[in-house]
C-alpha cells in the first residue's frame, strides 16, 4: 500500500489475501497508526471489490475508487513498489527465501528513507517531518535535532504549506516528463552484437520474491537478419549450453561499477532538477489517499 503524495509504503505480510486479512491491514496498519485516509484507490481484486471491503470502507467513512482494466497504468505507482520490493526482497533473503517475510520491514524501511526522485524528498521526511535516525548515525554519534513543543508546533505551521506545495509541484515536473516521453513514443532500443553480455528475463512463473532476470549471458550467434533472436550461453556454465533469447527479453548486462557510476550520476541529476528544501529537512503531511493493488507471484 502506498500514500499517494508522500509516497510512503505500508507493507503487511498476510497469511492469506483475502478480504478479512486485506480490511485488518487497513484498520491496524493505516486506520489505527496513522488515521482514516480520505481515499482507497484499488485494482478490480475480488477481495477489493468484495461486499464485505465495501461494508468495511463504509463504516470507516472511506471513499472508493476502481482502477480500470482497459487502463493499468492507473496502478502503476504501488505496481512499481511491488516490483522494487520484490527485486531488494530477492538480494536480501539470499539464501534463505522461505524467510522473506522477516526481511519485508528492513527493506520497506530502506525504501521509505530514500530519496522519491518524483517528489525530491524521501517518504519518511513527508510523512514525519524529519529525517530518520539510522543505525549509522548511532555509530557516528550523531545527534538528532529536538525542539521545544511549542517551536515545534509553530515551523510546522509555518513550513507545512510550503512543503506541501513544493512536493507537488516537484510530482507534476515529474509526470510532464513521463507525458513527454510517453507521448513521443520514446522507446530505449539496443543494439546487440556477437560478444555482448546481457541479463536475461525469467519466463517461468516465479514464486515471491525469486529474481527476474538472470547473468550474465553472452551472445554467441545471430538467429535472424532483424537481430530479434539470439543464441546465448551462461557466462560461468561450464558445460556452454546454449539457449535462444528473444530481445524483448533482454537487457544489457551492467557491472557493480557501472552501476555505481549510474547511480552517482542520477543523484548528481536528482539534486539539479530538485534541490534541497529547508538543508535536507521536510515536514509532515497528512494522509490524503492510498493506493493499494494486489501483489503478483
Amino acid at each position: 500500500m502506498m500514500e499517494y503524495l508522500s509516497k510512503w509504503a505500508i507493507t503487511v505480510a498476510l497469511p492469506s489475501f483475502d478480504t478479512d486479512h486485506v480490511a485488518q491491514a487497513i484498520l491496524y496498519e493505516i486506520v489505527l497508526k496513522i488515521g482514516v485516509p480520505e481515499r482507497l484507490i484499488t485494482d478490480n481484486g475480488s477481495n477489493f471489490v468484495s461486499d464485505a471491503m465495501k461494508n468495511v470502507c463504509i463504516r470507516l467513512g472511506i471513499k472508493r475508487s476502481m482502477t480500470s482494466v482497459e487502463s493499468p497504468q492507473t496502478d502503476g505507482l504501488v505496481e512499481r513498489l511491488n516490483r522494487t520490493l520484490k527485486t531488494s526482497l530477492a538480494m536480501a533473503v539470499d539464501k534463505e527465501p522461505q524467510a522473506w517475510d522477516e526481511y519485508l520491514p528492513f527493506v520497506t524501511f530502506a525504501y521509505n528513507t530514500a530519496k522519491q526522485a518524483s517528489t525530491g524528498f524521501s517518504p519518511f521526511q513527508v510523512m514525519y517531518g524529519r529525517t530518520p535516525v539510522i543505525p549509522l548515525d548511532k555509530e557516528l554519534i550523531v545527534e538528532p535535532k529536538t525542539y521545544e513543543t511549542e517551536t515545534w508546533v509553530a515551523y510546522l505551521n509555518k513550513y507545512l504549506p510550503i512543503l506541501h506545495d513544493k512536493t507537488i509541484k516537484n510530482i507534476k515536473r515529474a509526470q510532464g516528463y513521463q507525458k513527454k516521453f510517453y507521448d513521443k513514443g520514446v522507446r530505449i532500443k539496443y543494439d546487440y552484437k556477437v560478444g555482448d553480455l546481457i541479463a536475461r528475463q525469467s519466463l517461468e512463473k516465479l514464486t515471491f520474491p525469486k529474481e527476474r532476470w538472470s547473468g550474465p549471458w553472452l551472445i554467441i550467434e545471430k538467429n535472424d537478419a532483424d537481430g530479434r533472436s539470439w543464441k546465448i550461453i551462461k557466462q560461468d556454465d561450464p558445460y556452454k549450453h546454449v539457449t535462444t533469447a528473444n530481445m524483448r527479453h533482454m537487457r544489457p548486462w551492467f557491472s557493480q561499477e557501472e552501476l555505481q557510476e549510474y547511480s552517482n550520476l542520477q543523484a548528481i541529476i536528482n539534486d539539479f532538477h530538485y534541490g534541497v528544501l529547508f538543508k535536507g529537512e521536510a515536514i509532515a503531511y497528512p494522509v490524503t489517499m492510498v493506493q493499494t493493488a494486489s501483489v503478483p507471484t
